[in-house]
């Protein structure tokens, strides 16, 4: 796609949610500057619906206030007649939820290293979150209500980032959630949240521990077919050991985890902060705790064909967008040639020029009929050329050539083809007059070799009248020295 949304230029969508589409922009500026950023519009059908935009407003409002490393930046708000939209930080990587799916598919194992590294990134980015507060200082009690997967970026730089506040819910809000209404993926929800009861920072705690606890083990926690079954296992059902799922997980890890899915919000971890601690605490004892390097090579491994179909395709767009910019400059791919042979790959001689293609135009294909006639056009040049070279040889030497030998100069033979069953094609101007170029070409060809070269200005003979004789020229007496020899001729021709 190639669409504009105020300055920036739309590449490609990349997710849809259920309140907006993202998109890949990129912006141009001055001395061939370009950025590429990630651009979130709303639905159609949510733009002009006053709920949604104070929502969207509400995202943008509290997000751009976090400043942090582990959460996606937003860089402004803009509007336009489509109405509102978000300008974040493209990040270069997939979502936890794409990374962890693809190598179940592919028959790869993420390391619990970088799982572990993924959650204490993600905690981190909560936790800023968390602890926001406004210019006066106030806490701003952002929860973020939808912590899942989807919502965990993983960059190929190694670093993970929560992003989409898209449901947040702070004192200070805009737009109040109905009472009863359920926001957010059903599946990673607190207890509380579930039960549209009051939540605090706590419930994105409980979100937080159902991620890690699906990464470690490799399959979902509470997810069924049905919504009913989904949210009787969330309220009721016992959590399953995750030591007797995965054997690899240690104890102590698997202590902490299941601390952070307490559904008592007091026996929970009270903090992002306070589980990153736990965590990392356990995980050093084990040595489980991965670096970025180590993220980025798994991401890479498992991604990487993904990502670089991306990064093709963006390149693609790129070059293709660039102004002035032809399939034929640069670094462009050149198009996949037909399997038809076109005129400029028929007995392109290094020394004959090239045929021009029309504007506009595709080189039309060349039949074998085409062919013959470049051949039948070669042999009578050469042959032509020969018979000049005999008449020569027998001027100098005083001796009249014979009735059969060609006598004619290089202008004056016709190239028609040798044969009444090859003609060339008439339906098609642009084989006319790639036909007549050749005709061009072996006609000046045919006169390089002969050293007579004066004789090709002498008019044409009108059709059906008899040839006229050559004139008589006295020819200088030549020396055996000088005298060139026919063996040598013969050898090159084009002399």
């Amino acid at each position: 796609m190639q669409d504009r949304l105020d300055r920036f230029e739309l590449i490609a969508e990349l997710a849809v949610g259920g309140m907006g589409a993202v998109y890949l922009a990129r912006l141009s500026g001055a001395g061939g500057f370009q950025r590429l950023y990630a651009i979130k519009r709303l639905h159609d059908h949510l733009s002009k619906n006053d709920d949604f935009i104070s929502m969207f407003l509400d995202e943008a409002r509290l997000a751009a206030r976090i400043h942090h490393p582990n959460v996606v930046p937003i860089v402004e708000i803009g509007t336009t007649d489509a109405g509102y939209y978000l300008v974040m930080e493209y990040i270069e990587g997939d979502t936890v939820w794409h990374l962890y799916n693809r190598a179940a598919k592919t028959g790869k194992h993420v390391p619990d290293r970088v799982t572990v590294r993924i959650a204490l990134d993600s905690l981190a980015g909560l936790h800023a979150a968390h602890v926001l507060a406004d210019d006066d200082g106030k806490p701003l009690e952002i929860v973020h209500r939808d912590v899942s997967p989807h919502n965990i970026l993983v960059g190929v730089d190694g670093v993970s980032r929560i992003t989409d506040f898209g449901i947040a819910r702070a004192a200070t809000r805009l737009a109040v959630t109905q009472s009863g209404q359920l926001k957010g993926k059903l599946a990673y929800m607190a207890p509380e949240q579930a039960r549209s009861e009051v939540v605090d920072r706590r419930a994105d705690v409980f979100s937080m521990g159902i991620c890690l606890w699906e990464m470690l083990a490799g399959q979902r926690l509470f997810k069924s077919e049905f919504e009913s079954e989904t949210l009787n296992r969330l309220l009721y059902e016992p959590i399953p050991s995750l030591t007797n799922i995965a054997p690899n997980v240690p104890p102590d890890i698997e202590a902490v985890v299941l601390k952070a899915l307490t559904r008592d919000p007091d026996k929970r971890y009270a903090s992002a902060a306070a589980f990153s601690d736990a965590l990392e605490h356990a995980a050093r004892a084990h040595d489980l705790i991965g670096g970025k390097r180590e993220v980025s090579a798994c991401v890479d491994d498992v991604l990487g064909i993904d990502l670089a179909e991306r990064r093709e395709a963006i390149r693609a767009w790129k070059i293709e967008s660039e102004p002035g910019r032809s399939a034929s400059q640069g670094d462009a791919p050149r198009p996949v040639p037909s399997s038809a042979t076109t005129v400029s790959d028929v007995g392109s001689a290094p020394s004959g020029p090239s045929l021009p293609e029309t504007s506009g135009m595709s080189p039309a294909p060349v039949s074998s009929s085409g062919t013959s006639v470049g051949v039948a056009l070669f042999a009578a040049a050469m042959a032509v050329a020969s018979g000049l070279l005999e008449w020569n040889r027998a001027h100098a030497q005083g001796v009249a050539p014979t009735r059969h030998e060609s006598t004619e100069p290089a202008a004056a033979v016709s190239l028609e083809p040798a044969s009444p069953s090859v003609v060339p094609s008439s339906s098609s101007s642009e084989a006319e007059e790639r036909t007549t170029a050749t005709e061009s070409s072996v006609s000046a060809v045919a006169a390089e070799p002969t050293p007579s070269a004066a004789l090709s200005s002498s008019p044409s003979p009108a059709p059906g009248s008899a040839k006229p004789a050559p004139p008589h020229r006295t020819p200088p007496k030549a020396t055996p020295s000088t005298a060139p020899k026919p063996t040598d001729m013969m050898v090159n021709p084009y002399r």
